[in-house]
């Protein structure tokens, strides 16, 4: 089933009171990349990076996990912090005998980025991202979005 997250981002717009242009401006997108978020429901988890998320889930008043949730709603009980979530990485790759290399074609992402920093994290990946990466570790996704 195909999450309404294109609904749900005009909706929280929309009560916000900002006009599309001040959500251009508030996420570093062009005209028809944050329009693309509002009318296709594929976009948010494969077009902006994670820090765009971050930015558009404040400008929308609502927690990342909220706007990127199946219903709206979910807020995870946990939330995993980018330094755990490295060292859980890290822990897998031990435990499992992988080699970076050998998870990054598990996952279908490099990990340098991820590895080097949390802003090159946030600036590098999407949400796609992070749902391959928990795939990987066996956790949430959901409790691992900035």
């Amino acid at each position: 089933m195909m999450t309404a997250y294109a609904d749900r981002i005009r909706t929280l717009r929309e009560k916000s009171g900002k006009s599309p242009e001040e959500m251009c401006d508030l996420l570093g997108m062009s005209d028809m990349g944050y329009f693309d978020l509002e009318l296709h429901d594929d976009e948010l988890p494969t077009v902006p990076s994670l820090d765009q998320i971050r930015r558009l889930a404040t400008a929308l008043s609502v927690t990342v996990p909220a706007l990127v949730s199946e219903d709206g709603l979910t807020v995870p009980a946990h939330r995993i912090e980018y330094r755990e979530l490295v060292e859980r990485t890290k822990d897998h790759l031990r435990k499992a005998g992988l080699t970076q290399t050998q998870f990054e074609d598990q996952i279908g992402w490099a990990l340098d980025d991820f590895f080097a920093s949390e802003q090159k994290t946030l600036e590098s990946y999407n949400l796609e991202f992070v749902k391959a990466l928990c795939a990987g570790l066996c956790i949430s996704w959901l409790e691992a979005v900035p």
